[in-house]
């Protein structure tokens, strides 16, 4: 029997009702600070898409380009 994959704690959530863009959710807050109490699955997938939240993104952007 194999171990329960971790749960993500950080990555994209899905587009939900009432929302026009997809958020970058780190626990369960979003990166933009305009979402929160985010607990459906995330996908670690980060590559740029036009559904992103730009400021998401550009808080993502950010900080890639300090590491």
């Amino acid at each position: 029997m194999s171990a329960p994959e971790p749960k993500l704690t950080e990555g994209w959530g899905v587009i939900r009702p009432g929302d026009r863009k997809a958020h970058y959710y780190r626990e369960t807050f979003s990166l933009c600070r305009t979402r929160g109490f985010y607990t459906y699955d995330l996908s670690p997938d980060d590559s740029p898409s036009p559904d992103d939240c730009k400021a998401c993104r550009k808080v993502l952007d950010r900080e890639a380009a300090t590491k």
